[in-house]
């Protein structure tokens, strides 16, 4: 009996030291987690923190937005050709979108580059992106929120050069191309492709070649972004999150703190559901200039969406 019991609290002491080094391997675990975890928030911290830049514009909405209930609010998306083709000047916003962001959708609109619209303190037709050429980011917000009749919160520019630092940083992705044709001596067949750092600015910047022109560049942009996202956001590049923070923060500029972007990911899990929105234009020739004039009925509607997805009166 004796021996038995002294078996029997053997085993037990045996177990209980089992279970001692899971809980010691567990928490260790953790603690590296925690560790790995605590780095990503603070390097991307200083990342977003390197990015961000206020501007100065016209203040169309009464108050400021609330992202802590979930209020929905505008945000003006710049490509620019800044750095592309080894570009230093200030150049013009190539990629103009507008979206409205809402806990549950995200409206993301896209403005043809060649839009016609009245620029303020510049008399005559101009094409919308010469607002950004003429005042940068600050004339952009501007021009947009009296054309669209919104008021646009915060802005995020990313030069074109970006796309290649990023592309490397992320790694290949494939697309599914609609036409074929070829841009700055690359050749893309029709169907899928894969897209990297060599080829990225002669897939997302031709226009000449494709019969819809701008709308179809717009296309080819979109497609490459979402693959990038959707990689980025991959378990598989968590190990490139230093390289991907480096060539975030070295090319784009936003007026989102770090507090705002957590905001964002916490209150508005829904916005990436994306309705895809399309300013389309018809193409007219004003004093030897080509322009993309957009309908009255068009705008009207396009503004109407706005103001009820971001409640506006």
């Amino acid at each position: 009996m004796p021996d038995e019991q002294h078996k029997h609290k053997h085993h037990h002491k045996k177990k209980k030291r089992w279970w001692k080094w899971v809980l010691i391997a567990l928490g260790l675990f953790l603690l590296i987690d925690a560790v790995i975890v605590g780095k990503l928030y603070f390097d991307a911290k200083k990342a977003v923190d390197v990015t961000y830049k206020a501007v100065k514009h016209d203040d169309k909405r009464t108050g400021s937005v609330n992202l802590d209930n979930g209020q929905p609010f505008s945000v003006l998306l710049l490509g620019s050709d800044t750095g592309e083709y080894g570009r230093t000047e200030q150049g013009r916003s190539d990629t103009i979108m507008v979206a409205a962001v809402t806990p549950k959708k995200t409206e993301l609109l896209s403005i043809p580059r060649d839009t016609l619209v009245t620029i303020a303190g510049h008399p005559g037709n101009n094409k919308i992106n010469a607002a950004y050429s003429y005042d940068g980011v600050s004339g952009a917000l501007n021009t947009l929120q009296s054309y669209l009749d919104i008021p646009i919160d915060h802005y995020i520019e990313i030069n074109m050069k970006g796309l290649e630092q990023l592309s490397e940083a992320i790694g290949p992705v494939k697309v599914d191309n609609d036409l074929e044709f070829t841009n700055l001596d690359v050749h893309f067949p029709k169907g899928e492709v894969t897209i990297n750092a060599d080829n990225i600015l002669a897939y997302t910047r031709m226009r000449y070649e494709d019969p819809r022109g701008d709308y179809g560049r717009q296309l080819r942009q979109r497609q490459v972004l979402t693959a990038l996202v959707e990689k980025a956001a991959s378990i598989d590049s968590l190990a490139k999150y230093h390289s991907i923070l480096n060539a975030i923060s070295a090319n784009m500029k936003t007026d989102l703190t770090f507090d705002d972007i957590k905001d964002i990911v916490t209150n508005y899990g829904g916005a990436k559901n994306i309705d895809q929105i399309q300013l389309k234009g018809n193409g007219q020739m004003i004093d030897g200039v080509s322009y993309e004039v957009v309908p009255k009925e068009n705008l009207d509607e396009v503004r109407s969406q706005l103001k009820q997805t971001l409640k506006l009166k």
